[in-house]
């Protein structure tokens, strides 16, 4: 049964903030941003996904191989509670990963003789767009640390589902083709990025 992800994010995160802020110098002081709440990951993928493939989805990006609660579980991370910045860096980065396996399936098959010319075309286009993920999604990447980085995270995540998109404008002519299934996969793990990134308060204005 899948949850409404408004409420129930809100309510998570009501209940959990913590007591830790990003922190920003500002004049001659230090001010501080808006609080960045602390949960579990399981608690961070359930307040935000409202499938159940995007549930599995964090689950798996966030927790270790193992980390499910019962005795093979590594380290207990599944009960480990941490800042959700760190866990929207941890989906950015896997978000990263995901692109370049991609862009390296694209290499491999340029060099095949059998692909047509118009769908190679396709390809680069397709790639363009990558290009434009790769750079607003490497901005998310590390963990968020001030009140800039947290500010400009909406912008930061739309940059990168539109060179997603791009990419998949580029390919709608061509189901078939490995890269197409690719780019669900990957706009996917930009979408979970963004869905974790509701979890973080926006900093008051200056």
């Amino acid at each position: 049964m899948t949850k409404p992800i408004g409420s129930l994010a809100a309510a998570v995160v009501a209940a959990l903030l913590a007591g830790q802020c990003l922190v920003a110098a500002a004049g001659d002081g230090i001010v501080r941003c808006a609080p960045v709440p602390s949960m579990t990951a399981e608690q961070a993928c359930e307040a935000v996904c409202g499938t159940a493939p995007m549930l599995r989805l964090c689950l798996r990006t966030l927790l270790p191989r193992g980390a499910s609660g019962h005795d093979d579980d590594v380290g207990g991370a599944h009960r480990r509670r941490d800042v959700v910045t760190h866990y929207v860096g941890v989906a950015a980065r896997r978000a990263l990963d995901g692109y370049a396996a991609t862009a390296a399936a694209k290499r491999e098959m340029q060099y095949s003789g059998a692909l047509p010319a118009d769908e190679r075309t396709a390809h680069e286009r397709c790639m363009a767009g990558y290009d434009l993920a790769v750079r607003f999604m490497g901005r998310v990447a590390d963990d968020l640390a001030s009140c800039e980085t947290a500010a400009r995270l909406k912008d930061d995540y739309a940059g990168s589902l539109s060179g997603m998109d791009a990419c998949r404008r580029k390919l709608f002519g061509y189901p078939a083709s490995p890269l197409y299934g690719r780019n669900l996969a990957d706009r996917n793990k930009t979408m979970l990025v963004g869905l974790l990134s509701t979890l973080v308060t926006s900093p008051p204005e200056t």
